[in-house]
């Protein structure tokens, strides 16, 4: 059986996004504040993450089978 690992990036008041869905560049600041880049499985985006941040994440993408999204994220990617 394969293991199901969850994960959200979140403001640490609870909020994923503001009103009118803004806000979104301040969520996901982090994935574009380092030196390294670390692609994604789509050419179109990647990942510029600190050193120790960007082994963290591949070590966790290697070890994915799927990912699974909500529909807004899966059309804004384009699946």
């Amino acid at each position: 059986m394969g293991k199901v690992i969850t994960s959200a990036s979140m403001s640490l008041d609870g909020f994923i996004a503001g009103p009118a869905e803004t806000g979104f560049e301040h969520l996901f600041g982090w994935c574009r504040n380092g030196d390294v880049e670390v692609p994604s499985a789509d050419p179109r985006w990647s990942f510029r993450l600190s050193p120790p941040g960007a082994e963290h994440l591949r070590q966790r993408m290697a070890a994915f089978g799927a990912l699974v999204v909500g529909r807004r994220l899966f059309d804004v990617t384009q699946g």
